[in-house]
Formats: C-alpha cells, structure tokens, sequence
C-alpha cells in the first residue's frame, strides 16, 4: 500500500480473483482463485467440492504439457480469465466398491465361447458393419490425455482380465493388478503412444485407471482412454455355424480420429477376448486372462514376455506380416 493508503496496481493485481470452471463427471464446477494461489491449493478446492484426495485428482488441460508441482503459483501460470479444464478422479468412500455394486456390461462366459477370427475382412467388409461403424466414427469422441509423440506405433490395451482382475473380492487394488503392470506399461511407453479401450461406461472405467495409478504414474503416459459408447454390436459365427451377437473394438475408429498417425501398419491391440477382434483380426493378439488375482499373481508372468514381443516387433515396417497368435514363439521372446 502506498504511502497515502491507497493501493497501488501491484497490490491490487496480487489479489486479482481467478475465476476457472473444472469439470468432473460431466459436471461443471465453478471455481475462484487468486492468483497468488497455488496450484496445491487449487487441488485442495477441488477436494472439498468432490471429495476426492489430492492424490487422486488427475488434472487435465490446466496448462499445456506437464502439470506443475504444488507449490506453482496459479498466477505464474498466464491462465484466461474463466480458464476450464477436467479433472479425473473417484471419491475415497468409492474406491474398491463390491464389484456387484459397479456399473458393469453383461458378460458372456469366455470359456464357454470366444470367436477367435481368421486372419480376412469377413465381418469388416458385411454392408450392415460397415454402416454401424461409419455411425460410431461419427458420434465417437477420443480426447488426448497426453500429446501423441513423433514416431511412435500404437498399443491398445484392454483393462478388465487383460491388465487386472475386476471381479474377485480384494482389500486392496494392488492385490488385483497383473504382475508387472507398471513395469510392463513403463517399458512400452518407449516404443508405443499407449490407449486403453474397457468394455466399461466411463463412470466405472474412470475409477478403474485412477485407482490402479495408470493415469498419474512418473515413468509413461496414457494417450486415451476409451469406454464402451466406441463400441457396436456384430455378429459373428460359432464353431457349430449357429449366430453369436457381440460387441467389437473397431480399431478404424481410431485411426480415422488420427489418420496421420495410425493404421493397421502400426497398430497392435492386446486383449483377453479374441472376439473383440473380429472387424480387425490381423492388429489383435489375446492374451490369457488374469482372474483370481489374489491367487495367480503368484504364477501369472503374461506380462513380461509380452512387453518383449512388443519391443522386438517394433522396428517391422508393418504389423500386418506378423503372426500375432504365435507371439510367443516370436524369435527372442523365451530366450
């Protein structure tokens, strides 16, 4: 304050309100800060509107590139005026719900069936798939969590079975991650842009990655995450010929999201159910699944040969040429 006890211009700027509207499951919350602020601080705002720990809270579009650490001042920032971003995150007295309580898809048994295609276009070139996903393409929406990076393939990833248990009854998450999980996505990471594709809504699917650490962990960075709205329904043919209706992860959709980036040249999808490959038979490679978490995480090493093949096929100019049902007799993989 200046000698006549008026406030001078700095003084007033430091104590210049900030006014940024946060959404958070689809809801909009309007909050004000100053910009003398930190950003620690604007995490704590967010917790007493959601309830969810700072920790927890994955904070998307507050700047370009990587969020700054706590003790940032938002005023640093050059942040607009009525600046919106998203934040990510579950409530503490959610977390780790009864699976009987999560908003879960029907789910056929995958021992009693699971299409595994052939390595043609059958059901991608059937006139009914092509109309159902020309329609999906145009309603789909995959916003960037993290920039894509130059030179980069693409990794698909399935959740549910293929990276942890969703089911079995645990008293903590950890319990029900693959073996491996982290340093299989950490090793990765170097080669691939890295999207998560669950057969989830995005209410659960959300949980789900936050509280397995995906989304905020220090050594890779998730590119998308996609929730089941991406997916159709075909159907395909049981061994015995008689009709089965499924839904599909339809790969097209995402390279027509990223057409200069991503097509089936260089583009694998992991997943625990051959079905889901049906409209892009020669990108997907199943794996086992993992269930009774608790149990096989004392046997289960699916993730480490794994994460060999995918860097070792990595310099093949396209994915196409590659066997992916005989990955693991790849050259190098159980060496």
């Amino acid at each position: 304050m200046s000698n006549n006890g008026i406030e001078t211009d700095s003084e007033i700027s430091k104590k210049r309100p900030l006014n940024m509207t946060a959404t958070w499951k689809g809801t909009k919350l309007p909050i004000e800060m100053s910009v003398q602020d930190t950003v620690g601080s604007l995490k704590e705002k967010l917790s007493d509107l959601t309830k969810v720990k700072p920790k927890r809270q994955k904070i998307i579009g507050l700047v370009k590139g990587k969020l700054p650490l706590d003790d940032v001042v938002l005023g640093s920032l050059q942040l607009k005026e009525n600046h919106n971003f998203i934040m990510m995150g579950t409530p503490e007295e959610k977390i780790l719900k009864d699976a009987s309580e999560l908003e879960l898809p029907e789910v056929v048994n995958d021992l009693e069936y699971d299409y595994i295609p052939e390595n043609d276009d059958t059901y991608k070139n059937d006139k009914e798939n092509k109309i159902k996903l020309m329609e999906t393409i145009e309603k789909a929406k995959i916003p960037l969590l993290n920039p894509l990076r130059q030179d980069k393939k693409l990794l698909v990833l399935d959740l549910d079975y293929t990276l942890f248990d969703c089911k079995t009854p645990a008293n903590h998450i950890s319990e029900l991650m693959r073996p491996g999980l982290h340093e299989f996505l950490t090793a990765v990471y170097e080669y691939y842009d890295i999207m998560i594709w669950s057969q989830t809504s995005w209410r659960t699917l959300e949980m789900k990655v936050t509280e397995l650490g995906i989304l905020t962990h220090s050594e890779y960075k998730i590119a998308a995450v996609i929730d089941i709205t991406c997916m159709f329904s075909i159907t395909t043919r049981r061994p015995d010929g008689t009709p089965f209706k499924h839904q599909v992860k339809a790969l097209d959709i995402i390279w027509s999201k990223f057409p200069d980036r991503f097509s089936a040249t260089n583009t694998i999808h992991i997943d625990d159910l051959g079905r889901n490959f049906a409209m892009n038979p020669t990108s997907g490679l199943k794996i086992s699944a993992f269930k009774n978490g608790p149990v096989s995480r004392a046997t289960d090493r699916e993730l480490y040969p794994l994460a060999k093949y995918l860097m070792l096929i990595f310099e093949v100019k396209d994915f196409r040429k590659l066997n992916h049902k005989k990955w693991k007799s790849y050259p190098g993989v159980c060496e």
